[in-house]
């Protein structure tokens, strides 16, 4: 071992223990109400901001941690573990940071990065309409900028973020990807009545405390000095097959949180089941493959699939495993084995593609054990 490697992994060591300590405390006596308290939610964002947790995926220079690969999934899966709706909205602020890391645009990035960490700064993402056909938002080229017309059906973070990185489709299939403001405004540069609305947040069964919206735009006019930068046609179609594993430590967190309320419900009802035990080999199991199928090469997709259709179908099987435990309680809206059902709800459909729902479908006629 490299001390470079040594200095790296005591880090990440140290992160996770105060990272989890943190969490313990703050997070977990108030779990079920971050799942449908916006302000309780956007109080512990602020307190991840506080210890400059919020982007660490950034590098040091921009005040983030240089967690990258791995560490980054571990990072998700320990906040995920105490909290979904949680590790859902640090997410897509990270999201929104890594587009603004690769931008061009050096005055946007000064603008947005010093601040994210700490939440000074605070932004989301609206770019899976790209997946969408025909492009529910497009743009057309006009000096100086942009204009956008149409809808963005999918943000969070309504009354937390100011701003989020949005994306449109241009005539030749390229998609623009800029800065737009999360609030309702008339578009001062516009000469043809331009406006930006955001519709009130989605009645949504799981994380409605992160408040996710869908935002309408009329000839809303993009500067230059808000464009993100451009990517071409189909970028979005080959993320997803470059990086289809991003999601489990959301996934692998949700698991872990199941299986916590299983093993609570087990104890407290004294039912003697080596149910918990099983779900918890088999979630070390797919934590020890991820690794090696995460080095696999792009023609992998496949392997790559199944193993996340795999993740998906443990998390749901430990949701409802916390579910059946826990007994009529579990209907309550407040129970934490209703917050973990809805949470792997969340997970399992969050960034799915026709490939993903296929290899999660695979995993649902494929015994467990």
């Amino acid at each position: 071992m490299t001390p470079t490697t040594k200095k790296s992994t005591l880090l990440a060591n140290e992160l996770k223990e105060g990272l989890i300590s943190h969490l313990m405390s703050a997070v977990k006596p108030k779990a079920n109400r971050l799942d449908h308290d916006s302000p309780t939610l956007f109080d512990a964002f602020y307190a991840l901001g506080a210890r400059g947790w919020l982007i660490p995926k950034a590098p040091g220079h921009w005040q983030g941690l240089g967690l990258s690969g791995l560490d980054y999934q571990q990072f998700q899966q320990t906040i995920a573990r105490y909290s979904g709706a949680l590790a859902f909205l640090q997410t897509q602020h990270q999201s929104a940071a890594s587009l603004l890391l690769a931008s061009d645009n050096e005055a946007l990035q000064q603008r947005y990065l010093p601040g994210m960490a700490t939440g000074a700064q605070r932004l989301g993402v609206g770019f899976s309409q790209l997946r969408r056909r025909p492009a529910p938002l497009t743009a057309r080229a006009v000096a100086g900028g942009y204009r956008l017309s149409g809808q963005v059906p999918w943000v969070t973070g309504a009354g937390l973020f100011t701003d989020f990185v949005g994306a449109a489709v241009l005539p030749d299939g390229q998609a623009v990807f800029g800065v737009l403001p999360l609030a309702n405004q008339l578009d001062s540069q516009s000469t043809a009545d331009g406006c930006l609305r955001v519709d009130a947040p989605m009645a949504l069964a799981g994380m409605s405390a992160t408040n996710t919206v869908s935002v309408a735009l009329e000839d809303w006019f993009l500067g230059a000095a808000a464009v993100v930068g451009t990517r071409p046609a189909g970028w979005l179609e080959q993320r997803d097959r470059a990086n289809p594993l991003s999601p489990l430590g959301l996934i692998f967190g949700c698991t872990e949180a199941g299986i916590d309320v299983l093993n609570a419900a087990l104890i407290r009802r004294k039912i003697d089941h080596a149910i918990a035990q099983q779900l918890t080999l088999k979630l070390a199991k797919l934590q020890r493959e991820l690794p090696r199928v995460l080095a696999l090469p792009d023609d992998a997709f496949a392997e790559k699939m199944a193993l996340r259709g795999q993740a998906i179908g443990l998390m749901q099987t430990s949701a409802m495993a916390a579910t059946v435990a826990t007994s009529g309680a579990a209907n309550a809206i407040a129970h934490p084995a209703q917050r973990v059902y809805r949470e792997s709800l969340v997970f399992s459909v969050s960034g799915q593609t026709s490939a993903g729902a296929i290899a999660t479908l695979n995993s649902l006629v494929i015994p467990l054990l």
